[in-house]
């Protein structure tokens, strides 16, 4: 028993499948199928890529995965035989319980038998909560080196080398592959074109949340000296500048007026590459917040001396600690969304217990 889970060999966790019991092995995981049940037995570890305990009630599976796999998570479905999870540890199996799929997504159907093809990703619940305690025995994180915020230094005098800074350190794990030249129609700020320089090996740094858009996608409005240079992902707003300007001020175009951005085009670059590190990071949180339990939750991070943008919510204004940035949205009657993100889980870590978070991987 730890903790008052318990903890059983592992020819108990595969025998509780029940009779006739077949088992196939994948990378990090292991699924038992008999009479009785279908068991996942996936190894303590973190794996933000893998099959691995995610959070503190989720466990996650990717392909590859056994073809057995796929067609076992099929028919259990049919028959309604539980699925039930544990985790291999060193002393033994962590019983997790009976396992829900929250969501399952497979690559394709068979198109003449509509038989759903190989399972490309599953993500697996169960009721009670691990404590961090458990938590971080099942899935220990390795503390790593983090990025700096040297880069606030800079913001007051030196926008674009703040944001050169900050997206060089945030991206340092992303390979950067030779990139191929692009030309704009028309001449350009000079600070879009420094972030299209500093995005040109990385083109994740465009945008996977919100967009900016590639240089030869930059097209002037009809009947307008204003270019298109930025657009949200479901085309709720687009983002317009005069290029002929050295910092333009920026307008978005798509509700019933054009609103100005309260930053130039400086300042707002560096605001999306924020809204893009929180939104988009492999670990993440998310919270909704009143204005008094936002000032406590920031107390220990450092503001970016920027005036607050516009968008998600108006205002939204960011905080960030080394490896860390966090984002405040506010919505006015639907509350201030508050979210975090990282790429290193182990910054996020010291954040578990200071919120009641509403989704939190870190």
């Amino acid at each position: 028993m730890i903790e008052g889970w318990s903890v059983v060999p592992e020819r108990a966790a595969v025998g509780a499948a029940g009779l006739n019991v077949e088992v196939v092995h994948g990378d990090g995981v292991t699924f038992a199928y008999g009479a009785d049940a279908l068991v996942v037995i996936v190894d303590a570890g973190d794996r933000p890529h893998g099959n691995a305990v995610e959070n503190e009630n989720t466990l996650v599976l990717r392909e590859p995965l056994p073809s057995e796999a796929t067609q076992w998570m099929t028919s259990k479905n049919e028959s309604n035989q539980p699925l039930l999870g544990f985790v291999k540890m060193a002393d033994g199996c962590l019983a997790l319980g009976k396992l829900y799929q929250a969501c399952s997504i497979y690559r394709g159907m068979d198109p003449y038998t509509g038989e759903q093809r190989s399972l490309k990703f599953a993500e697996l619940t169960w009721g009670e909560r691990l404590p961090p305690g458990l938590l971080d025995k099942v899935r220990p994180t390795t503390t790593l080196p983090v990025p700096g915020i040297d880069w606030l230094d800079d913001v007051p005098q030196d926008l674009t080398r703040a944001l050169r800074s900050f997206l060089t350190a945030w991206y340092v794990d992303v390979p950067a592959p030779p990139a191929t030249p692009q030309q704009a129609a028309m001449k350009l700020p000079a600070p879009l074109l420094a972030f299209h320089s500093i995005a040109a090996s990385r083109e994740v740094i465009l945008g996977q949340q919100d967009f900016i858009e590639p240089l030869d996608g930059i097209e002037y409005l009809e009947d307008e000296p204003l270019v298109v240079f930025a657009a949200e992902n479901q085309g709720v707003w687009v983002a317009l500048i005069d290029p002929t300007d050295d910092d333009p001020v920026v307008w978005y175009d798509g509700g019933p007026e054009r609103l100005r951005e309260r930053e130039r085009l400086s300042g707002f670059l560096l605001q999306f590459a924020l809204n893009e590190a929180v939104s988009t990071s492999p670990f993440t949180g998310f919270a909704t917040v009143t204005p008094e339990v936002l000032d406590r939750f920031v107390e220990d991070l450092v503001p970016v001396p920027l005036q607050p943008m516009r968008v998600p919510g108006d205002p939204t204004r960011h905080w960030v600690a080394p490896g860390l940035v966090a984002m405040a949205a506010d919505y006015g009657e639907s509350g201030i969304w508050l979210s975090v993100g990282s790429r290193q889980r182990s910054a996020l870590r010291p954040l578990r217990s200071r919120l009641e978070w509403e989704q939190f991987n870190g």
